[in-house]
């Protein structure tokens, strides 16, 4: 999962209904191949097909896709990707935007990354092709072939919409070095373990004081904290938000109560996530919930400063963690030698070795059983044990709910997210507006 504010304004909200308006109309053909001539992938011809991959993950991980697709490039002389960023897809972030008003004019991409947790938005419009028969008939691709929980967010109506692309969970990382100073022998595992910690972790004062933990403020790990609550996000059927309850403001509250009294550290701003995760490499927070898709820059940045470490996310009740990251899917109305080269250029990048090499790039997980199940990986897994954490955590893995509003939901929680944490405003009443206003798209 990567970062940005969660922002739907009203032009991507008003997209989104036009493209549910549409049903289940194509796409007119449209895509953004501009040179070659079309073949079916894989012939001999001699023709290239030239596919067009829009994606939403910046920095060094656009250079970490860069690298991939240029390699598929090389091993695949019929095929050509053309692989372009189009800012972040985080939450309904400017990819996501852009491809929902690419869909509506009639001109998409061929295959592009979907933010998990805007699968419903795209799936619902009709715009996506269905997969189904695709992984079915995959060797590579098939369900059962991906690490358990990994599909959650691939389906949409009892079809597969989408193949894992970049996949992540949310963890707990913790200073291994600061912790033992403490006196503190493992990480928290309760919320009122991460209270207590975080007393117990703050030292100094001024521009050398080091911060308990540093809250981050997002609903990704917004949505685990309900499920730990014991709440739903909605209701049932999807048409009341049911996610205001006391259990879920306690622990809020809770951690707001570590923001007011200067033993958490909360960053502001449209770079807040990284900010976040810049503090716990410097040694300025001792822990923070953050994406195992950091956990490579984590190494790197750290070095041998201090030992630290992962575990899972805090929780009280019971522990359900979000999905994170994004799945590739296929445009609706491309020809077949487009969505055939799509489908061979999905194969190549989820195979083992290519989702391994991708995870030991950036820190996602591989998606599949047989990459993990692997002697290389396992001995990788033994010499950084800090990744374990997430392959284990996959089993406690929940979808969001199934509803074409999540995004607004989501939207209306952030809003509130930063009201508690950024402004200190009362818990109860801003989830209870964020409830409020998610009713009013709900129907509720």
């Amino acid at each position: 999962m990567k970062r940005s504010y969660l922002k739907i304004g009203t032009v991507a909200l008003a997209t989104v209904g036009a493209l549910a308006a549409a049903g289940c109309g194509t796409a007119s053909g449209g895509n953004n191949s501009t040179t070659g001539n079309t073949s079916s992938a894989g012939g001999s011809s001699g023709k290239v097909v030239n596919i067009t991959f829009w994606y939403g993950i910046g920095n060094k991980l656009s250079d970490d896709v860069q690298k991939m697709v240029k390699q598929f490039n090389a091993a695949h002389p019929d095929i050509h990707v053309t692989a372009t960023y189009q800012g972040s897809y985080s939450g309904g972030g400017p990819e996501q935007q852009k491809l929902l008003a690419a869909l509506a004019s009639g001109n998409p991409p061929d295959l592009a990354q979907i933010e998990v947790n805007s699968m419903g938005v795209f799936a619902n419009s009709g715009k996506l092709m269905d997969l189904t028969s695709f992984m079915n008939q995959s060797s590579v691709d098939k369900p059962s072939n991906f690490l358990n929980g990994m599909l959650v967010s691939t389906k949409w109506d009892g079809k597969y919409y989408g193949v894992p692309l970049n996949r992540s969970v949310p963890v707990l990382f913790y200073n291994e070095t600061m912790f033992k100073k403490a006196g503190i022998t493992n990480p928290p595992k309760t919320w009122n373990d991460v209270i207590t910690d975080a007393k117990k972790l703050t030292k100094g004062s001024g521009s050398s004081k080091v911060y308990g933990y540093g809250p981050l403020v997002d609903w990704w790990p917004w949505e685990s904290m309900v499920w730990s609550s014991g709440s739903k996000i909605l209701s049932s059927d999807g048409k009341t938000a049911a996610f205001n309850t006391p259990e879920l403001n306690h622990i809020l509250s809770m951690q707001q109560s570590l923001v007011k009294s200067k033993d958490a550290l909360v960053e502001t701003g449209p770079h807040y996530w990284d900010l976040m995760t810049q503090d716990f490499i410097k040694g300025k927070i001792a822990m923070d919930i953050d994406s195992i898709g950091d956990a490579a820059q984590v190494k790197q940045g750290v070095g041998s400063k201090f030992k630290w470490g992962t575990a899972y996310l805090p929780s009280d009740k019971t522990l359900n963690v979000p999905p994170g990251g994004g799945d590739m899917a296929v445009m609706k109305g491309i020809s077949s030698a487009h969505a055939k080269a799509a489908e061979k250029f999905i194969e190549w990048w989820t195979s083992p070795k290519q989702t391994l090499e991708w995870s030991k790039m950036t820190g996602y997980l591989p998606v599949q059983k047989a990459a993990v199940q692997k002697a290389s990986y396992q001995t990788y897994l033994k010499n950084n044990p800090q990744f374990k954490t997430a392959i284990e955590e996959l089993k406690y893995q929940k979808a969001a709910p199934a509803s074409s509003h999540l995004l607004a939901v989501l939207k209306y929680a952030q809003q509130s997210l930063q009201g508690i944490f950024d402004e200190g405003k009362p818990v109860q009443s801003e989830m209870k507006k964020a409830a409020d206003q998610a009713n009013s798209v709900l129907g509720g």
